[in-house]
């Protein structure tokens, strides 16, 4: 007999405990997507930028602007750009950038938000392509050390 009351009194002590779990509201799959949309835009000081453009001027991963693309904070990257993670350096130094990738086009840095494909800051870059390209750096200013090799020093002479 005690045991029977032994057994009774568990089974009504679960099931007031599983009760009172479900006076919890219930968050419902589409609640978690809202919600994560939700997070506030990145806000970057000029700082930040600047540690942005000195990590990222040695990265090998540039990749040539689609036709007819403009890149825009809010805009989804187009799908024919592979995103890059941020490097662990600049994590260390920039612990916000560490939920956010990169593509570094001709011109610009994009921090893109991996989880949507959503650009959410565009940077210019320190070294772009088409100034790297023309020959030399304009008055006080160096070529991009990633693509110029030796000549990375060389600046324009007047």
């Amino acid at each position: 007999m005690k045991n029977l009351l032994c057994c009774s009194a568990a089974v009504i002590m679960m099931t007031g405990s599983a009760t009172a779990q479900d006076n919890r509201p219930t968050i419902q799959p589409h609640e978690l997507t809202d919600r994560a949309k939700q997070k506030p835009p990145l806000q970057l000081s000029d700082q930040q930028r600047r540690k942005i453009q000195d990590a990222l001027v040695t990265a090998h991963s540039a990749q040539k602007t689609p036709d007819k693309f403009e890149a825009k904070v809010g805009e989804k990257l187009p799908t024919k750009l592979k995103l890059d993670a941020m490097p662990a350096p600049l994590i260390n130094q920039e612990p916000v950038l560490k939920q956010y990738d990169f593509v570094k086009l001709d011109n610009d840095l994009l921090v893109v938000d991996p989880m949507d494909s959503t650009i959410v800051a565009v940077i210019p870059r320190k070294f772009p392509k088409e100034q790297a390209t023309q020959g030399s750096a304009p008055s006080g200013q160096t070529r991009d050390p990633a693509t110029q090799g030796d000549e990375a020093e060389t600046t324009k002479k007047n």
